[in-house]
């Protein structure tokens, strides 16, 4: 195994003593699956050591002594074992289980040269004031976990930050994750004045005067030479004077002001940054001591930051010098969190970002965040808009957030059309930092509907990608809306048995739609409409079938329009391959064959509406009837029109205002009476239009 080490070099300005760490801190590696080898840094207290294996073995009899940040050249499964020995003898042992795999690189060419130069290396120095650059193409986590991860940036600690210390760093792709460490570095920018006296203060109120060939007077009092040291109250001024042993008023009389303790003052700025201050005098200054006690450098202030996206908190033992005399040291606790909080959990009820009825969601944020919310939509596209719910994450309404606790949405379907929504949530901790916005987008659509007999898609939507294959996987949905539109191709299923429609249907074929019913199936049209385009409409019931009178299309105070159809009904005993009660049916450009065994009907109507125009009409069992009306309007141009069987007629007309003109009458029938008419109209039938027409074979 080669382990490459790393030298730390000693900072002469470290600020701070961290209280409050456990026996070993562990900043890198921690549990998880990496795409790069680990550095180990470890927190180590004044005076331990610590040893480290990595096979789980006794880091103590078949490990390693740490003695400074080491790569560790391993990969595959790792359990890191480590044990510290602190000074007073006392142990304490963590173990870290991780991976590192082969990831490969990313694409990106910035992003490889990063990866390949920082990641790769374990740590890299970094100078507080100086700019660190993540490529925009991948994501970074700062800190430790959990990981919140954050757009590529440029990003820097102020040079005004005087701390040193370990940046645990991991950055994606989005497929491998590569973490690393980032040792900061602080400038050296204060100032070096010590001025010499003849005593110590130590722990602020025990004065120890140093030099017996002095005398000393503290305020008021006798010149004397204290022989131990000397307590003082400072929460007031003292003065100390002093002179040389052998009294003579020649002699020179030298003094320092003893001002009172002060208190540090600890501040967070709008950024996150946490500065710390006194309230004493003036000429109070902060010493930075290393660990050799000694004083490089001495500031105004301490001011503690750190990258955006991490967060780091504690205490610091602070030595405060006045007029370049050490006082003694104050602790302070401070806060420095410039993490983003989670992003907000969007959990809808809708298995992708397409539903066919209302979708609920439910927005959430972490405890003691902030939820910020806004809600965009409905926009009413047309089904050839959009594909699936990423296609519309565009610009829908301006967004409008808005504070809220955790928060239920229900958005609904469009009375006609599809419609898309846009939910986008955010939040924010008690430090003012924003989280990753959240964006949830979804079509709602219980309008448009695409049927191919050829789909095989087992998570099928009725979709134009992921069509249904068959009628019956979607009439639960359709009959739930107001109005739906239909787009068929291929020979689709028609559900068995009765079919209530009681919605407003528009159902347009391809050049080779083809709908098929089985035996004994029918739609039932209630209160609705039913438009049918370009489609072969087939029903096959074969003949000795036990129906004693059939029928395809029944309406009910509804509507029935078919244009460029042919429908063909074959039936048993008896059918009508339309029979409409207070209803309108509209035939244009089509044609329609219906077939049984003993009474045959194309369209049999009460108290309706019928046009028809342009179109072929054809009936064959013994009775044969194109056309049967009581009552409504009858209207009939430019068709031809043909009865087969036994006996037989065009149209039988009863009380009905009617229209025939313009059309071709044919008649094949067994037996022909000379009384028989293609047109039979009742006494109370109202003929407004009967003219243009020819008849052959009556």
């Amino acid at each position: 195994m080669n382990i490459k080490r790393f030298c730390l070099v000693h900072i002469l300005v470290s600020v701070l003593s961290v209280s409050g760490l456990s026996a070993q801190n562990v900043i890198n590696p921690v549990e998880g699956t990496w795409s790069n080898k680990q550095i180990l840094v470890l927190d180590v207290p004044t005076g331990g050591n610590a040893y480290y294996s990595l096979n789980g073995a006794d880091p103590e009899t078949s490990g390693f002594a740490y003695d400074g940040s080491v790569l560790l050249d391993v990969d595959g499964s790792v359990q890191l074992k480590i044990v510290t020995v602190e000074s007073d003898g006392s142990k304490s042992e963590q173990t870290v289980n991780y991976n590192v795999v082969n990831t490969p690189l990313p694409q990106n060419e910035d992003a490889q040269t990063f990866i390949k130069n920082i990641a790769s290396a374990g740590i890299v120095d970094y100078t507080v004031g100086t700019e660190f650059s993540i490529p925009q193409s991948l994501e970074y986590s700062m800190g430790q976990f959990p990981e919140i991860f954050a757009d590529g940036a440029v990003v820097s600690i102020p040079d005004d930050c005087v701390i040193s210390r370990y940046v645990p760093c991991t950055v994606t792709d989005g497929n491998g994750k590569w973490r690393f460490v980032i040792r900061v570095m602080p400038v050296v920018s204060g100032i070096y004045s010590r001025r010499d006296v003849p005593f110590e203060i130590t722990d602020w109120d025990t004065f120890t005067f140093t030099d017996d060939k002095l005398i000393y007077k503290i305020d008021g009092s006798w010149w004397h030479l204290p022989k131990l040291p000397v307590k003082l109250d400072r929460s007031v001024s003292h003065m100390i004077s002093w002179q040389r042993i052998d009294y003579s008023p020649e002699n020179p009389v030298k003094f320092y002001v003893v001002p009172p303790k002060p208190k540090l003052v600890s501040s967070t700025d709008k950024s996150g940054a946490v500065s710390i201050t006194h309230s004493g005098e003036e000429n109070y200054k902060f010493g930075m001591i290393d660990e050799s006690g000694k004083v490089s450098e001495l500031y105004d202030s301490v001011k503690i930051d750190t990258f955006p996206g991490d967060s780091y908190k504690g205490s610091v033992t602070i030595g405060l010098f006045f007029d370049s005399v050490y006082q003694g040291q104050i602790s302070v606790d401070y806060d420095v969190h410039k993490r983003m909080p989670l992003q907000p959990v969007i959990v809808s009820s809708a298995e992708s970002g397409f539903s066919r009825k209302s979708v609920t969601l439910n927005i959430s944020c972490a405890e003691g965040d902030d939820l910020f919310v806004s809600e965009s939509g409905p926009i009413i596209l047309n089904e050839d808009d959009y594909s699936d719910a990423s296609g519309i994450l565009l610009n829908l309404q301006p967004e409008n957030y808005r504070k809220t606790g955790n928060k239920k949405i229900t958005v609904p379907p469009a009375a006609a059309g599809a419609a898309a929504y846009k939910i986008s949530a955010y939040a924010v901790n008690k430090s003012g930092n924003k989280s990753k916005l959240t964006e949830y987008a979804v079509i709602i659509d219980q309008c448009n509907y695409y049927i191919d007999g050829t789909s095989s898609y087992h998570d099928a939507n009725g979709t134009k990608l992921r069509p249904y294959s068959s009628f019956a996987e979607c009439f639960d949905s359709i009959n739930n809306s107001r109005f739906v539109y239909a787009c068929v191709s291929g020979s689709v299923n028609m559900p068995a048995g009765k079919t209530v429609i009681s919605s407003n249907w528009q159902i347009e074929g391809l050049k080779d739609a083809h709908l098929i019913f089985a035996p004994d199936s029918s739609i039932i049209l209630r209160n609705a409409s039913l438009a049918v385009e370009n489609c072969i409409i087939e029903l096959s019931q074969y003949s000795g079938g036990k129906s004693v009178s059939a029928k395809l299309f029944q309406l009910e105070h509804g509507v029935l329009d078919l244009n460029d159809c042919e429908l063909l009904a074959t039936f048993g005993t008896n059918g009508t391959a339309i029979d409409s009660d207070n209803s309108v049916v509209n035939i244009l450009n089509s044609g329609i064959t219906s077939i049984a065994d003993i009474y045959s009907s194309a369209v049999s109507s009460v108290n309706s509406k019928l046009n028809i125009r342009s179109s072929r009409i054809s009936t064959v069992a013994e009775t044969s009837v194109n056309f049967s009306a009581q009552g409504g309007l009858f209207e009939l141009r430019s068709s031809s029109c043909k009865v087969t069987g036994n006996i037989g007629r065009i149209a039988e007309l009863f009380d009905t205002h009617s229209s025939v003109a313009g059309n071709t009458f044919t008649a094949d029938l067994k037996k022909i009476q000379s009384a028989n008419e293609p047109v039979y109209m009742d006494s109370k039938n109202i003929s407004v239009e009967n003219s243009g027409n020819t008849a052959e074979g009556f």
